[in-house]
């Protein structure tokens, strides 16, 4: 899902480089240039995946007590729920920067905003193989969750630090950047900053909801996203590079914070195990037998935790 969506968004970056024909005010953007530095960062990031692993071992203490709290984390509805919104974040902020045609500065835009998904991709890419720490969903211990993460082999320790995180924030951060360096009305840029940042943190709170992500992948990842977010962009400025107001960054913090509270509410199934089961003290495979007493007939139950 996640390396689908971005390698669309990817391809259209470099269709739209051989397209541009104005440049965003302020900015000079070299197309052929870093059409071609996208391209290498792309291919660079996809390619650390054949990083082989050194080991699969869990880990004995975590970054955080934080991330010890959500360490049997499983929910296949949470991990579902955070693709379709990876799809939407990536995908927003391609459409409103692109237009209803690629000409003009929408190209040049489009060229920003791939870089900063492909660099994104090549860092992520790079620190997962590196790192090598294993999810949540690898402590778990009812049998869904065991079975699943058998399935998933070296991805379960892909953990650190969170590519969805990465990408979502930058994504949002790139794409308010350009909407505001182009002199979008305030109203623009207060949906490209809080409905932007809303959709990246619901996001990545999903992903740990899911047992994808501990706490510290999730925030690691949106710190690195919001930094390459702004810095590819503002290395293309001619002068001083462009500053969100006040106002924006206000209303971004907001979304951030309204991404973290609805996410938390949304409902997830529940588990029902033999372990959990066990744990609650709850007795299974319970039988009454008769059996003869002195002076009549009584009865024996039996029974397991």
């Amino acid at each position: 899902m996640l390396h689908r969506a971005v390698a669309g968004v990817l391809c259209l970056s470099l269709v739209a480089s051989a397209r541009a024909d104005d440049v965003i005010p302020g900015h000079t953007i070299d197309r052929p240039v870093n059409g071609g530095i996208t391209g290498v960062a792309m291919a660079i990031g996809f390619v650390a995946q054949l990083i082989p692993l050194r080991h699969r071992d869990l880990w004995k203490v975590e970054l955080t007590s934080f991330d010890e709290s959500v360490r049997l984390n499983y929910s296949p509805r949470a991990a579902a729920m955070s693709d379709a919104l990876f799809g939407l974040s990536i995908a927003t902020p391609a459409l409103y920067l692109m237009g209803t045609t690629i000409d003009d500065a929408d190209g040049d835009k489009l060229i920003i905003y791939g870089q900063t998904l492909a660099v994104n991709t090549l860092l992520v890419g790079v620190m997962k193989r590196l790192v090598q720490r294993p999810r949540p969903y690898m402590y778990a211990k009812d049998r869904t969750a065991m079975r699943f993460a058998k399935e998933q082999g070296e991805d379960g320790y892909l953990s650190f630090y969170s590519g969805h995180a990465a990408l979502t924030f930058g994504a949002a951060v790139t794409g308010a950047y350009l909407l505001g360096a182009s002199g979008a009305s305030p109203s623009a840029r207060a949906l490209a900053w809080g409905g932007g940042l809303m959709l990246a943190s619901a996001t990545a709170n999903l992903r740990v909801r899911a047992g994808k992500h501990f706490y510290s992948d999730v925030v690691i990842g949106g710190l690195v996203g919001i930094t390459v977010g702004y810095i590819v962009p503002a290395l293309h400025a001619d002068g001083d590079p462009y500053v969100p107001s006040g106002q924006d960054l206000a209303l971004g913090a907001a979304g951030i914070l309204g991404g973290l509270l609805l996410s938390s509410l949304l409902p997830l199934e529940k588990r029902t195990t033999e372990i959990d089961a066990g744990k609650a003290g709850l007795v299974k495979n319970l039988q009454l037998t008769p059996m003869p007493v002195t002076g009549g007939m009584g009865f024996a139950i039996a029974g397991g935790m």
